[in-house]
């Protein structure tokens, strides 16, 4: 009896743990309780907009409360997946730019923060600052040498920096069926254009210190292989608790960063 006594007592601070830590959201449409707000974001029925039809604006959007990364008195990380459907419109005959973060930043607002080709992530003076505490995933459609861009349409993994410590030209792998290949993986490449006006779909899964990035137009399920996968220790970035969220910017051509759904679970 005394047994079953302390297995209930344990699952039940189990279960009180896990809801502690636990952040699971999904958002399929927008509104002003959901999230907090910074720079030009707004939200119009339900849509996301990070940037607004200007040059050099700059926006961005946290989820309103601190996300938990690691277990209770440990190092060790949690894991956490995130999806959202985006898409980037330049005005007609205008080139985009420059693009958007899925970022995890230590503190809200948008302060540290620069238009154009900092993407409203980071500045030219905090770049590659280890205090910072930030990590994104950029969705980037201009090319700045600077930072090691390896063009203009592309995906990278950022940690305090705008220099990608990895990144992949936009686009996703299909199995394809007409190839054969002796390790039976016909995987064939498609490129995107991220500014092209479609909705997009990106899938970001972070576990025992491996990131995995998959992107696909909206209307194609989930590929069976990642755009990116690395290994990402975060332990020196992360803090104990962290916000969550997606920024944006302009340059001195317009383009629009919309946010049409948004999930996160950790």
């Amino acid at each position: 009896m005394l047994s079953l006594q302390l297995l209930v007592l344990f699952l039940s601070k189990l279960f009180l743990l896990q809801s502690t830590f636990a952040i699971d959201f999904a958002f399929n449409g927008f509104n002003s309780s959901d999230i907090l707000l910074y720079g030009n974001a707004t939200i119009d029925s339900g849509v996301l907009s990070l940037t607004e039809n200007s040059t050099y604006s700059i926006g961005r959007a946290l989820y309103t409360a601190k996300v938990p990364t690691r277990y209770p008195n440990s190092l060790n990380l949690l894991p956490f997946t995130t999806s959202f459907t985006f898409s980037i419109s330049p005005n007609k005959d205008l080139l985009g730019g420059h693009g958007f973060v899925l970022i995890f930043v230590p503190a809200p607002g948008i302060q540290g923060a620069s238009a154009a080709q900092y993407l409203g992530f980071l500045n030219n003076t905090n770049d590659g600052n280890p205090s910072n505490h930030a990590f994104g995933i950029e969705f980037d459609v201009f090319q700045d040498k600077k930072y090691g861009d390896i063009d203009n349409n592309h995906v990278g993994v950022d940690v305090n920096s705008l220099t990608s410590l990895a990144s992949y030209k936009a686009g996703y792998w299909f199995a394809d069926d007409t190839k054969e290949d002796s390790n039976n993986t016909n995987w064939s490449f498609k490129e995107v254009e991220l500014n092209d006006g479609a909705n997009y779909q990106a899938w970001i899964e972070f576990w025992n210190n491996q990131l995995s990035i998959t992107l696909a137009p909206e209307n194609i399920k989930k590929p069976g292989r990642p755009l990116i996968m690395v290994p990402l220790d975060l332990s020196d970035v992360f803090l104990d608790e962290m916000y969550v969220g997606l920024t944006a910017s302009t340059g001195a051509n317009m383009v629009n960063h919309k946010i049409f759904s948004w999930s996160f679970s950790n």
